[in-house]
This record gives C-alpha cells, structure tokens and sequence, in this order.
C-alpha cells in the first residue's frame, strides 16, 4: 500500500465509544474491531482526510516518533481495518 492512497469508511460501519476505546462494527459481517485511544486518533484522520499521505502529515503534529515508524503503523492499521471490511481502498 502506498501513501497516495485513499480510503473511505465502509458504510456499513457502525462506530460506538465506550470508556477509553472506540467500537467499529460492521453490520453487514456482525464483525467488531475495538481500537484503543491511539487508534481513535488514526481512525478520526481517516473520517476526516481520506489520503494516507494527509493523514500521516497529521499523525507527525500528534505524536514524537519518527516518520517512518508513523508511516509503518498507518499502513498497518489501514490494512487491519480493510481485512474486517471496515474500510475500502
């Protein structure tokens, strides 16, 4: 996967925050995916850029750790999430 890819939500994902996670369920698979506080913060540039390249400019202000890294586990994260159906690429 590549950085100038876009992704877009599924709209058949449902999103609940409970406590200090975040709840995705997609409706269609009756599958759930629990993301802790940082992977809210990934999710929530998802909804709001689209493009990996944005979201990973935005993940560099949130947190100190290197670009590399922060591109390795956004394409992770993203891949995770299109596995549940969660996400299109």
């Amino acid at each position: 996967m590549k950085l100038n890819t876009n992704v877009e939500i599924s709209p058949n994902v449902l999103l609940q925050e409970v406590d200090d996670e975040t709840i995705l369920l997609n409706i269609e698979s009756e599958e759930y995916f629990s993301l802790n506080e940082i992977g809210t913060i990934f999710y929530e540039l998802l909804q709001e850029h689209k493009n990996l390249e944005k979201i990973l400019q935005e993940l560099q202000s949130y947190f100190d750790a290197p670009k590399e890294q922060l591109e390795k586990d956004l394409i992770a994260f993203v891949e995770a999430l299109e596995e549940k159906k969660l996400v299109k690429i």
